[in-house]
C-alpha cells in the first residue's frame, strides 16, 4: 500500500547525512585543512565555514595547519601534523576545467606522499575534450602515494572519477549544508544571481530582469582585498581565526543579497544551497560543467522548494506559479 503524504517520513537532513558519510574519515590526531579559498567566491567561503564546523565536531579540535594551495609548505605541515590526515576542501574545481588550480592540488599531493589524504565532497570539472596530459599527471600522482579517499557531491562526478581515473568515491552532500541561518520573512519577490564567468552555460538577457553576480557586491570585492591583506600580516597563531573571519564576512555578504527574496533564480550552486538553507524558493539553471543540475538530482528529496528551469526566460515565466505551488505545499506541511 502506498503511504499518504502525512504518513511519509521526512528525509534525514543533509547535515545529518554528511556527518554520517564522513564519520569513517575522522581522526583523533592533529590534522591539516588545505585549499583555503583566498579569492572572490563566497560559495567556496561557505564550504570553508561548513567544513570547519564539521571537522571540529568530528575530530574534536581545529586543524593544526591550514593553507591555500599556492602557499602550502610541506615542512610546516609535517611539523604541525606529522603523519596525520590532510583534508582538501571540497568544491567544483577537480579537473582540467580549472587546470592551474588542479595542478596546484597535484603539487601539494606530491609533497606529502606518506600522509593520508581525504578529498572532501567535490564535483569534477573536466573539459569536453579532456586534457590527456593533466589526466595522465593525475593518474600518476595518485598511484605514487598513499591512497586518497574521495567524496563526490553528485553521481555525475562519481562516474567521472571511476571512468577517467578508476577511482571509487562516496556520495556526500556539500559541506555548506552544515551552516545555520536565522529564519526571516522575505521582503521582495525575486532575485536573480547568474554567473558572469566561464562557467555560465548561456548568455543572460539583462534586459529581462535585474541580474547580480557575486562580483557585483561591493562588500565581496572589499572583503576579498582586505582578506588577503589581513592574512599577509596576521601572526601564525591568528591565521585560522583570520581565515574564518574573512570567509564569514564573505558569506554574510552573499546571504544579504539572497535573504530578502521570496524566490531566487540562479545557476550558482552555492546561491542555490544558501537560498535553500534560508528557506527560499529557488528556480535553478544549470552551469557549463553540469554540476548544478547533477547536485539537485542527487539530493532531490531534500529540496522541496527547488525547481529546475531550462533558461532564464522559462525561469522568469515560472515564478508566479512556482510561488503559489510552494506556498500551498508549505501550508499543507503546517
Amino acid at each position: 500500500m502506498n503511504s499518504t503524504p502525512s504518513e511519509r517520513r521526512p528525509p534525514t537532513s543533509l547535515k545529518s547525512v554528511l556527518f554520517d558519510r564522513l564519520m569513517p574519515v575522522r581522526t583523533n590526531a592533529p590534522y591539516a585543512l588545505i585549499d583555503y579559498p583566498d579569492y572572490l567566491n563566497p560559495g567556496d567561503a561557505a564550504i570553508w565555514l561548513g567544513t570547519r564546523a564539521v571537522l571540529d565536531k568530528l575530530n574534536g579540535t581545529p586543524p593544526a595547519y591550514t593553507s591555500a594551495l599556492k602557499n602550502f609548505s610541506a615542512q610546516r605541515c609535517r611539523s604541525a601534523i606529522g603523519d596525520g590526515v590532510i583534508y582538501f576542501l571540497g568544491g567544483g574545481n577537480f579537473g582540467d576545467f580549472y587546470s592551474r588550480h588542479h595542478r596546484a592540488r597535484l603539487r601539494v599531493l606530491s609533497l606529502v606522499p606518506r600522509n593520508p589524504v581525504v578529498q572532501l565532497p567535490a564535483s569534477c570539472a573536466w573539459m569536453a575534450e579532456t586534457d590527456a596530459a593533466i589526466l595522465e599527471e593525475t593518474r600518476r600522482m595518485l598511484s605514487n602515494r598513499e591512497p586518497v579517499v574521495f567524496f563526490a557531491r553528485e553521481e555525475k562526478s562519481r562516474a567521472d572519477l571511476e571512468r577517467l581515473l578508476g577511482l571509487e568515491s562516496t556520495l556526500c552532500p556539500d559541506l555548506a549544508h552544515a551552516l545555520h541561518f536565522e529564519p526571516s520573512a522575505p521582503t521582495a519577490d525575486l532575485r536573480a544571481v547568474l554567473r558572469n564567468d566561464r562557467e555560465a552555460s548561456q548568455p543572460a538577457d539583462a534586459s529581462a530582469i535585474q541580474l547580480f553576480d557575486w562580483r557585483d557586491l561591493k562588500a565581496q570585492v572589499a572583503w576579498n582585498r582586505l582578506g588577503k591583506l589581513a592574512l599577509a600580516v596576521a601572526p601564525r597563531s591568528k591565521k585560522l581565526a583570520t581565515q574564518d573571519w574573512v570567509t564569514s564576512a564573505k558569506v554574510a555578504s552573499a546571504v544579504s543579497l539572497l535573504r530578502p527574496a521570496r524566490t531566487v533564480i540562479t545557476d550558482r550552486l552555492h546561491a542555490f544551497i544558501l537560498s535553500n538553507e534560508l528557506g527560499r524558493n529557488v528556480l535553478v539553471l544549470d552551469n557549463r560543467t553540469g554540476k548544478v543540475f547533477a547536485y539537485v538530482d542527487a539530493w532531490r528529496e531534500h529540496f522541496p522548494r527547488a525547481r529546475k528551469a531550462a533558461n532564464l526566460r522559462s525561469a522568469i515565466g515560472a515564478v508566479s506559479d512556482f510561488q503559489t505551488a510552494s506556498n500551498l505545499m508549505m501550508s499543507h506541511d503546517d
